[in-house]
């Protein structure tokens, strides 16, 4: 099983079809928020095409999961074939137990503890559009990053990919691995 992570697409089409060419043949995509729309904080790049960029999401050869950003509207749903407006999806897959959130509501160890209570190994979240991995004892955490509008010192943008029980961040500038860890 093959699982693509994105977040923070922000209306980017270019990032969309980026992210489709490194993940390669993916059998799901979860993406954790902040889909169509840039905010009113974000600057609105030449790429920035909701419209398009929603018919390239329900055009996809693959299904893919969505939890709410802050960005997300009501409106976006009329967009999106897919629902998008839960705070957070779980997906139990190939051993897997997994909940997606955009991630502002809550901190690390705040979510840590609804992971330990909902039994997840993997809690995967978006919005601060800084990339990482991180464990928490027995949760493991992964912010793909921003496909769009990264952050951090390098300003990247990035993507996750899960094969098997491995979760790798990958550069959508150049396809090179950031990181990497396995969930135990």
């Amino acid at each position: 099983m093959k699982i693509g992570l994105i977040s923070d697409t922000h209306g980017d089409l270019t990032a969309w079809k980026k992210a489709l060419s490194l993940f390669g043949k993916i059998d799901i995509a979860l993406h954790a928020g902040d889909i169509l729309s840039s905010g009113p904080f974000n600057p609105r790049k030449p790429s920035y095409k909701p419209a398009e960029l929603a018919e390239a999401i329900n055009s996809a050869s693959f299904p893919t999961i969505f939890a709410k950003g802050n960005c997300d509207a009501e409106i976006d749903t009329f967009a999106i074939d897919y629902p998008i407006e839960s705070p957070y999806a779980f997906v139990f897959i190939d051993g897997l137990r997994i909940m997606v959130t955009h991630g502002h509501h809550y901190g690390e160890k705040e979510l840590a503890e609804l992971g330990r209570r909902y039994g997840l190994n993997l809690i995967v979240r978006g919005h601060s559009h800084l990339r990482g991995i991180s464990a928490d004892r027995d949760i493991m955490m992964v912010n793909p990053g921003s496909a769009s509008l990264p952050k951090g010192e390098d300003e990247t943008p990035s993507v996750g990919i899960i094969e098997g029980r491995s979760i790798t961040i990958i550069s959508l500038n150049d396809g090179m691995v950031i990181e990497s860890a396995e969930i135990p």
